[in-house]
């Protein structure tokens, strides 16, 4: 999964940044609306793979790995990678 099928899965436009918090509300409201138990029995398969895509997609958006997370750390820390607990990675020549 890439970034932008994670922001589309929880309802933000491809190119959009959201903030955390944006996400979990988005992903808070796709997680009621895809709930297997909600959904009658022939219908569970279908809604227990999009619930488990909309779980894909949150931990995505929110996981230390993904460029979006790394955008939003340095743009809320204003020193940057310093004081965010993340380490620059080492260039070698």
């Amino acid at each position: 999964m890439n970034g932008d099928e994670a922001r589309v899965l929880l309802g933000f436009p491809p190119n959009s940044r959201p903030s955390p918090s944006q996400v979990k509300a988005a992903y808070k409201k796709k997680v009621w609306e895809s709930h297997p138990d909600l959904f009658p029995a022939h219908e569970k398969s279908s809604a227990e793979s999009q619930f488990k895509l909309v779980s894909e997609a949150y931990s995505y958006l929110l996981s230390g790995n993904s460029p979006f997370f790394l955008y939003y750390v340095i743009r809320s820390n204003k020193n940057g990678l310093k004081n965010s607990g993340l380490q620059t990675p080492k260039l070698t020549t």
